[in-house]
């Protein structure tokens, strides 16, 4: 009995090994995020340079008024990259990332609608130093999978 033990073992494990090989062998890749998207990179970074732009004047002018038309804009553009995320195979960590972000806009325009003026410069800096982190959080991933740098989690050929 212990000799037939003794011999299937070895067989498990050189099966195993060799199927592992052969995975190998033939060039299949692991991947866990989709590919890369110039579209969501773009826009990310459109909306980026938008916000700095009305962030900057914000703090230049404390005294700026309220922009609903710089909120309606982002918004719009923010729900046409989750929905293109969303899309996208295996797009689930952007398009969590694009709703964080959103959020946040959505708290800064509640800030800024009921903030009396002059806008105080503290909130500005709290602000951008929140979207600055969520922005390059995206951009990271995106430039990342640019370079295919993917990291493992399911088969593909």
């Amino acid at each position: 009995m212990f000799t037939t033990l003794r011999t299937r073992v070895p067989s498990a494990v050189t099966f195993s090994f060799l199927l592992v090989a052969a995975f190998a062998i033939t060039g299949c890749k692991v991947t866990l995020v989709g590919e890369y998207d110039d579209t969501i990179d773009k826009g990310i970074t459109d909306i980026q340079q938008k916000t700095e732009l009305y962030l900057s004047k914000l703090q230049s002018d404390p005294n700026t008024v309220y922009d609903q038309s710089f909120y309606d804009d982002m918004k719009s553009r923010l729900a046409v990259l989750k929905t293109r995320a969303s899309a996208l195979p295996k797009y689930t960590i952007i398009a969590e990332q694009v709703a964080n972000l959103k959020s946040q806009f959505d708290d800064l325009q509640k800030l800024d609608k009921s903030m009396r003026r002059p806008f105080p410069s503290a909130a500005v800096i709290s602000a951008q130093s929140a979207l600055e982190v969520s922005v390059e959080s995206i951009l990271k991933l995106e430039l990342a999978l640019k370079r295919g740098d993917t990291p493992p989690a399911s088969t593909t050929k």
